[in-house]
């Protein structure tokens, strides 16, 4: 059975809202046992790339070769990519579930203008700026009700 366009676009969102929530999830509760983000980031790193090479081993998974003139021009973006996830979960450690997904939310708000800004790309129509504003709105909203905001203000939502 076939799924027709929007259908498989509304499926995406919903199988990636629902495994990203859950992640977060998870990755509180391993913070709340092991609370060191950096130990809990490495672990899941190495079981990614241990999964990776026991397909690669039970011929489950193709596994191109690592060469360095292919590596080197990612290593960048691995490291950028390492940085992200480790302050992710620094940040969950130090928060709530609601705080970290709320910021998360932002991020394409701030991609939308780097990308313009730095890589040339057109700035977002109106219509997606009204959609930005919708989730920069909400952000704002959680931001006024949350307890830690309003007992520490701004300074709740940065790293001791």
């Amino acid at each position: 059975m076939r799924m027709s366009a929007n259908t498989e676009v509304v499926a995406s969102v919903v199988a990636y809202s629902f495994c990203s929530g859950s992640l977060v999830l998870v990755n509180k509760l391993c913070l709340h046992y092991l609370p060191y983000p950096s130990i809990v980031v490495t672990i899941q790193l190495w079981a990614a790339l241990l999964f990776i090479q026991l397909g690669n081993a039970y011929n489950l998974l193709e596994v191109d070769p690592i060469i360095m003139r292919f590596v080197k021009p990612y290593l960048m973006y691995t490291v950028a990519f390492s940085l992200g996830v480790y302050c992710n979960m620094r940040s969950l450690s130090l928060s709530n579930v609601e705080t970290v997904i709320v910021f998360r939310a932002l991020a394409p708000l701030l991609v939308s203008i780097f990308d313009a800004v730095f890589l040339g790309r057109e700035w977002p129509s109106l219509r997606s700026w009204g959609a930005l504003s919708i989730i920069a709105l909400g952000a704002l909203g959680y931001a006024m009700t949350d307890e830690q905001f309003q007992s520490q203000g701004l300074q709740a939502y940065f790293w001791p």
